[in-house]
């Protein structure tokens, strides 16, 4: 009895141990969150779970024959209303799954730097590894299916339940994967575009197969589902090409020179790097009076830039640099201005106290 006892405990520690390590070891796994991580996790610590309880029993006395049985069990497997099932099969396919979907990560990792060698576009060559990634992703689970002995007939039987599924409650589901592939060929967004989709704005950073994930100028990720782009309006900046308008408006006193600030408003304009000024498809830099109002007059310095990346700079540059020009020609900038009104009727005489009366005196 005590025999059995210390080697239960040693059997015991000896699991303990193997459990410590395997997630010390997938602590440290590079991919964590993949596919492959979780099988083999899962793998790793049923493998771990079978041994150590294999081993008690034998410890306490089940006979070798149970371990005979044990194994033939495993390795020649059982039959469930029909359907014959080997678990070494089943093992054996979700092994090769893991290996197969880890290869998969490495190959569409080295896609992507192979097809940087080539004149493509960051979305294009986005889209190749995706698509790519996906397809290799699907033979790899035909292949386990194939190993773990599933018939033909019985991936009928499933693709017809999930046809019920999606007819009762996937349709949102399905919607946003037919969406994504439609991303994915047509691009009207890529990788890397700055887009707008309703409240939310910023930079596309993964297009997946059911959602669009885009980090926001404050930092936040925003995971938008696929169905809204294709059916919603989207904005993309970036599109075509990254040339951006800027109309910045600047109110005068009604008194004040106005060619002059005109001149003004262009020569700071001429002078930043970034403000395209010969290019034959835009207009150079110009000033227009589109506004007049009880405040002043309203000029607007009208700008094209190359890249709308740098709209944020350079309407920062372009305001001070006029503001600057403005003050030192001696032209004031207008202020809002408002009028008061004081009716008669509505005042009072100011009543002071005796002490009140007696301190101003």
């Amino acid at each position: 009895m005590i025999q059995h006892l210390w080697t239960s405990a040693i059997i015991v520690v000896a699991a303990g141990l193997l459990w410590w390590l395997q997630r010390s070891y997938f602590r440290h796994y590079p991919h964590k969150g993949s596919l492959p991580f979780y099988l083999l996790r899962v793998m790793a610590q049923l493998g771990i779970l079978c041994v150590a309880l294999l081993a008690l029993a034998l410890n306490w006395g089940m006979p070798k024959e149970g371990l005979h049985y044990v194994g033939h069990y495993f390795l020649d497997g059982f039959s469930v209303s029909g359907v014959k099932i080997i678990p070494a099969h089943i093992v054996a396919a979700i092994i090769i799954v893991a290996l197969l979907l880890r290869l998969v990560e490495f190959i569409t990792r080295r896609l992507d730097h192979f097809l940087g060698m080539f004149s493509l576009d960051s979305g294009a060559r986005y889209s190749l590894v995706i698509l790519s990634k996906y397809v290799t992703i699907t033979l790899s689970l035909l292949i386990g299916i194939g190993l773990a002995g599933v018939p033909l007939e019985k991936l009928t039987l499933i693709a017809s339940a999930l046809s019920v599924g999606i007819g009762f409650g996937l349709q949102t589901m399905v919607n946003n994967f037919v969406s994504g592939i439609i991303l994915i060929f047509e691009r009207p967004i890529k990788v890397g575009d700055w887009i707008q989709v309703g409240s939310a704005e910023g930079y596309v950073q993964r297009i997946s197969i059911r959602y669009t994930l885009i980090l926001t100028f404050d930092r936040t990720e925003v995971f938008v589902p696929n169905s809204e782009i294709i059916s919603g309006q989207v904005t993309n900046w970036m599109h075509s090409n990254s040339v951006v308008r800027l109309m910045l408006p600047f109110t005068v006193e009604h008194n004040a020179n106005l060619d002059r600030v005109k001149e003004l408003l262009v020569a700071v304009a001429q002078k930043h790097p970034d403000v395209m000024q010969d290019d034959p498809s835009i207009i150079p830099p110009s000033a227009l009076i589109l506004d007049v109002n009880t405040n002043g007059i309203v000029v607007y310095l009208r700008v094209y830039l190359r890249d709308c990346n740098l709209m944020f700079n350079v309407q920062t540059d372009l305001r001070a640099g006029v503001m600057e020009s403005l003050l030192a020609e001696g032209i004031p900038v207008a202020r809002q201005q408002q009028d008061v009104r004081i009716l008669n009727s509505q005042l009072e005489p100011l009543r002071l106290t005796e002490a009140e009366a007696g301190s101003k005196t």
